[in-house]
């Protein structure tokens, strides 16, 4: 049974990737709040347009989430299992100040999410995951329906064996309002031991080693990617901005019973803000790309584990 919830959890992460909305690298567990922090000092501004001008920004983001459990019921003469999770979560950014009249560039972003998942094992290895989420993405200029993004999807999942899994599904989000159904995929692999290695397509590669039972040093590769509704006076039309960021990060974990602290940093490789016009005519087009230059980050967060109430 601990497989199977370690399993859900990896899923519902990659669900949240796949339909645009995803706040945490991980997904957070279930009765845990956690709070998650990062920096980029200055970086180079590139305004596709060329109306940046010589502009540099700072980056800084704080993430929070918080999962419960709703219903867990295993059956022990089919071996099947069935498991609702509530999940409420939250990201805000602040970039630095506009340059000009002709910056597109936000000067804050907000996304949240509140959502269910639904998980159940089937026969032969195979499981379903099913999720529903809905949440307020935007700049903070002006909130209206735009701004509220809703998504749903299914993944069937394979787990021929312990640590590794692979599946399909499909997916509707409204990220460019219009309905838009997306294909979805996934791998997971994962190893034990006190040297560990990790698999998960499309959201990370990692490898940890436990210096300690009580602490850990990850090295992982990491993919965020997530879509607002913003105010563009410049062009109107591109109100529809999609953000990605890849970053390399080392990261030393402190763990306790109740309480894990998180200390790292990294280097950047890729920041790019895509405005796109609305519509399902505009969901693969490139749209004006605006890109924020390589550099170093700090990050920095805390996970606390609330206690369950004995039944």
């Amino acid at each position: 049974m601990l497989k199977k919830t370690q399993l859900i959890k990896k899923l519902l992460m990659i669900i949240l990737v796949l339909t645009g909305k995803s706040v945490f690298a991980q997904f957070t567990p279930v009765n845990t709040i956690e709070i998650n922090a990062i920096y980029l000092p200055e970086s180079k501004y590139k305004q596709k347009d060329g109306n940046g001008g010589n502009a540099e920004k700072t980056q800084k983001r704080i993430d929070l989430g918080y999962s419960f459990l709703i219903s867990d019921k295993f059956d022990p003469a089919t071996k099947q299992a069935d498991r609702w999770t509530g999940m409420i979560d939250g990201s805000y950014t602040r970039m630095s100040s506009k340059s000009s009249d002709k910056d597109v560039m936000p000067e804050q972003l907000l996304s949240s999410q509140l959502g269910v998942s639904y998980y159940h094992s089937m026969r032969n290895n195979w499981g379903m995951v099913n999720i529903l989420s809905a949440g307020i993405n935007s700049d903070l200029k002006h909130i209206d329906y735009h701004d509220l993004y809703i998504n749903g999807g299914v993944l069937f999942v394979k787990t021929p064996r312990p640590g590794f899994s692979y599946g399909f599904g499909g997916f509707v989000m409204n990220a460019l309002n219009s309905p838009i159904i997306l294909p979805g995929f996934m791998i997971h692999l994962q190893t034990e031991g006190k040297f560990k290695f990790n698999i998960d397509i499309p959201t990370e590669v990692s490898t940890a080693y436990d210096v300690t039972k009580k602490m850990e040093v990850k090295l992982a590769l990491r993919f965020r990617n997530i879509s607002y509704d913003t105010e563009n006076k410049v062009e109107p039309e591109r109100r529809y901005l999609n953000y990605m960021e890849l970053p390399l990060g080392l990261e030393g974990k402190w763990k306790s019973k109740h309480f894990n602290l998180v200390l790292g940093g990294g280097y950047m490789f890729l920041r790019n803000f895509n405005l796109k016009e609305g519509g399902i005519k505009n969901a693969f087009e490139d749209g004006q790309v605006n890109k924020l230059g390589n550099n170093f980050f700090v990050n920095a967060g805390i996970r606390f584990k609330l206690q369950t109430r004995k039944k």
